[in-house]
């Protein structure tokens, strides 16, 4: 079980199907909460983080997590419940540190929206971490937006509260609507974003080209 604070409260939330079997309703911000966790993914061996967007067939991660030449190779997504699909980058910007993996097959949790403008100063954030590291998500304030010089095709990058570590780079931070507004970049505390919202339209065009029918299935979830 994970749980976070806002306003004094604690919300904890648990898999939708633990609560499903329990017979009990789902609210709309713990569903939330549950599906951003799901979203979000590992790469490779765990080096990098990502989400799932668009109409599912594409990653979000950071493009300093991408190996120089890499930029048309294989990358493997490793799922919360065990699955395992492979992609290729069809994106890769370094100058705002972003990158789209398209995979091989749909992926297997519900994709989150990409918001189309940059959140304002003092909004409330939240960073769902990584599902192999416990722990519960993060209330993070975005305290201002401004330059980053490892972001030099930035103007806005997310300055936030954020306490990350190594290995949550290309992970995301969503809004109250559980849109993803920027990734983990890095900074002395793995505090500062690079936004998201620029990509947006790019994104609807990935997954209009990705639309084909999918050569291979998804593989089954491990036992």
């Amino acid at each position: 079980m994970r749980a976070w604070k806002r306003g004094g409260v604690t919300v904890a939330f648990v898999a939708v199907t633990a609560w499903m079997a329990c017979g009990q309703p789902v609210d709309p911000e713990t569903r939330g909460l549950q599906e951003a966790a799901a979203a979000t993914v590992t790469l490779g061996e765990g080096h990098c983080a990502g989400v799932v967007v668009g109409t599912g067939r594409h990653v979000l991660t950071a493009a300093h997590c991408v190996a120089q030449g890499q930029d048309a190779g294989p990358e493997h997504t490793n799922f919360e419940d065990g699955r395992r699909l492979e992609g290729r980058y069809v994106f890769v910007d370094r100058g705002r540190d972003l990158a789209v993996l398209e995979l091989e097959a749909k992926a297997p949790v519900a994709p989150l929206e990409v918001a189309d403008a940059l959140p304002a100063p003092g909004e409330p954030l939240v960073f769902t971490g990584r599902f192999d590291r416990p722990g519960a998500p993060q209330q993070v304030q975005l305290e201002r937006l401004g330059r980053c010089p490892s972001l030099p095709d930035v103007p806005a990058a997310l300055f936030t509260t954020m306490h990350g570590i190594p290995g949550d780079s290309g992970a995301p931070l969503v809004d109250a609507r559980m849109r993803v507004v920027g990734l983990v970049h890095g900074g002395a505390r793995c505090s500062i974003a690079a936004p998201t919202a620029d990509i947006a339209p790019e994104l609807q065009r990935l997954s209009q080209e990705a639309s084909q029918p999918l050569a291979r299935g998804l593989p089954p979830a491990p036992r």
